[in-house]
């Protein structure tokens, strides 16, 4: 595990047509944690990055806006915690595990 953890926000303002703009900046800028607002996820959504885990809570309206996650580098030992989800607001939350 890396000394030191670089960790990025992103309004996406819909994630999915942002994918390869979030994933170059990953790279070049060797993010291991992504914080994302603004997702505007429904439940027919879908995802994915190579060496990432996503981590995401949608609008309860599942609508297409709001909704909130995070990208997380795979290699970092982590776990989810308890999403908050309502009209109001949409937060993820993930416990990285034995951080020095």
């Amino acid at each position: 595990m890396p000394k030191f953890l670089r960790i990025a926000a992103w309004n996406a303002y819909d994630l999915v047509n942002h994918r390869q703009e979030i994933e170059n900046f990953l790279i070049e800028n060797k993010i291991d944690i992504l914080l994302i607002s603004e997702t505007h996820f429904t439940e027919r959504s879908y995802f994915k990055l190579k060496n990432y885990r996503l981590y995401d809570t949608k609008h309860p309206s599942d609508n297409a806006h709001g909704g909130a996650a995070i990208l997380i580098k795979s290699t970092i030992k982590h776990h989810e915690q308890k999403a908050v989800r309502d009209q109001d607001i949409q937060a993820t939350t993930v416990q990285i595990a034995n951080w020095n």
